[in-house]
């Protein structure tokens, strides 16, 4: 093993030299406690959260906590959508009133509207969270979603339908562009992965009292089989509109605003121990935060820019693309929107035992989501994204194989269709602990401040970009090929095992300014592997 090297080579992050013992000063540190040695992405800021005492049990961490929930909310608001219109779409109810099919181009479009809206929200969902601050994007996000719904609640014809899922859309891009970006600067670094992993997590809180309020709803024999699973779609922005406006702003927003001393007094509130009024994780935060944000400089809406003109920008974006296009193409928008007929080539074909697994596979997904987003800040992200990509092509293998033994209506081997849905539920276990907790806290954390509203903005165009392709294909490829269609996606995912290790930068251990250093090295990812060793002193 080689001596510890003193971390000197960042000046602009370096903490006291007193603070952090090396080399001859060891004696010095034994004198105050025990010194350890251990291997850190950034020793300046493993330091200083061992210094910083901050506690996840304290009153001032529970209220923080209370707080980011009501950001929370936006992802449950995309969690119910995502999951109702998967059950709808096999209720008689729904089908005969408007004259839909299970799989088709028709059902495609209805599907695809909704892409689309969330195609144009994306576009004003960038500047209107930096412009008016992330609290305003959420409001404003609330508010479509609310419109969307109940226009999709009360519509008549499939022309008013079309139109509340188009705002419902638009809203959500905006309240999920907002959300995940405040929740990321808000929260304390060394708690931004459980955090901000958790976030996108509550995509199941929606998800599971869609399916389950589908599976009373799909015994009535009229319309609100359909109308009611909808109509409790306006709960969350409803919660989110009313109390965004008591939540902080962003600490980030505003030091880039030139409101200094609102943002450390957000900070001292929220990220130090009670009784203190500061920390060494506050101070090393505000100075990065001065030398690494600049005073933000009004600009035109439409100018992105900023998003492509250096090469550590192009960097990031190339980071936050990568998550949008992988995480979209591994096989979720199956779970999400066609599990029931996935069901169906597994050989249920029984409307009602296709709503009560989809619940049931709410539930798995969300053990698999809350797993991971617990673990977020142990076991990183790079490593976690090329094994389970990989380990996601193998499930959805197994699954396409069964499914082309146990799938088809003739079959009598009820072993066989049974273990056809447990691997359809290994799959969604997996891709959510794997995907559903990074999808926006990664994307949040490869963009820097000056970046960040708009390319969020990007992800979510992005995202919807491939969705719309993804939804569209989906069900026309599954209504075509059946099993055979899932083999696309293991394709994929084995490439994007290869992209996520030769591409994917590391972010955890860092806080978010730090990563500028790391965009700046010829190749990120492999430089973002990279740990110093420290003397940690616990007094």
């Amino acid at each position: 093993m080689s001596e510890p090297i003193p971390r000197t080579s960042n000046p602009r992050t370096s903490l006291d030299k007193n603070s952090i013992p090396t080399g001859d000063d060891t004696h010095v540190a034994e004198q105050a406690g025990t010194v350890k040695m251990q291997e850190a992405y950034n020793p300046d800021f493993a330091q200083a959260v061992k210094q910083s005492k901050l506690s996840g049990f304290s009153a001032r961490s529970f209220k923080l906590y209370l707080i980011v929930m009501v950001g929370f909310l936006n992802a449950v608001s995309s969690g119910f959508d995502g999951s109702l219109m998967g059950g709808i779409n096999v209720m008689p109810q729904y089908k005969n009133y408007f004259g839909y099919e299970s799989t088709g181009a028709t059902t495609g479009i209805v599907f695809m509207i909704y892409v689309i809206g969330n195609c144009v929200g994306s576009l004003a969902a960038g500047p209107a969270s930096d412009v008016y601050g992330r609290r305003w994007g959420m409001f404003v996000g609330g508010f479509f979603i609310l419109v969307g719904a109940a226009i999709a609640t009360a519509s008549q014809n499939p022309g008013y339908f079309l139109g509340g899922r188009f705002l419902l859309g638009f809203g959500i891009a905006i309240s999920t562009t907002a959300a995940p970006t405040w929740v990321t600067e808000l929260v304390p670094p060394q708690w931004r992965g459980r955090l901000g992993g958790s976030y996108n997590a509550c995509f199941f809180i929606g998800s599971m009292p869609a399916t389950g309020s589908m599976v009373g709803t799909n015994r009535l024999n009229s319309t609100w089989a359909w109308r009611l699973p909808l109509l409790l779609q306006v709960i969350p922005p409803l919660i989110v509109m009313s109390c965004v406006w008591f939540c902080p702003e962003s600490p980030r927003w505003l030091m880039q605003n030139g409101r200094e001393e609102e943002a450390r007094a957000i900070l001292i509130k929220y990220h130090s121990a009670d009784g203190q009024t500061t920390n060494p994780v506050i101070e090393l935060q505000l100075r990065e935060f001065r030398e690494g944000i600049e005073v933000k400089k009004r600009e035109p809406f439409w100018d992105y820019s900023g998003l492509f003109n250096t090469r550590n920008a192009r960097w990031r974006m190339l980071a936050l693309t990568l998550m949008c296009v992988n995480g979209q193409l591994a096989g979720n928008g199956l779970i999400t929107y066609f599990l029931p007929v996935m069901f169906a080539n597994a050989g249920i074909t029984s409307s009602q035992q296709q709503l009560v697994l989809n619940f049931a596979n709410s539930i798995l997904s969300a053990f698999g989501a809350f797993s991971g987003a617990l673990l977020t800040d142990k076991i990183g992200r790079r490593r976690r994204l090329y094994v389970g990509a990989f380990v996601l092509a193998c499930l959805l293998t197994i699954v396409a194989v069964l499914s082309s033994q146990y799938g088809h209506p003739e079959n009598t081997n009820v072993h066989g269709a049974h273990a056809s849905i447990v691997f359809i539920f290994f799959f969604g276990i997996c891709y959510s602990f794997v995907y559903t907790p990074l999808q926006a806290l990664y994307c949040a954390e490869v963009m820097n401040q000056q970046m960040r509203a708009k390319g969020m903005g990007i992800h979510i165009l992005i995202s919807n970009l491939t969705g719309f392709i993804n939804t569209f294909a989906n069900s026309v490829g599954l209504g075509r090929l059946g099993w055979r269609y899932y083999f696309v996606f293991v394709a994929w995912n084995l490439c994007a095992s290869m992209l996520w290790y030769l591409f994917c930068v590391e972010t955890r251990g860092r806080t978010l300014e730090e990563l500028e250093e790391v965009f700046n090295k010829p190749w990120p990812a492999m430089s973002s592997r990279e740990k110093s060793k420290v003397q940690v002193v616990n007094s």
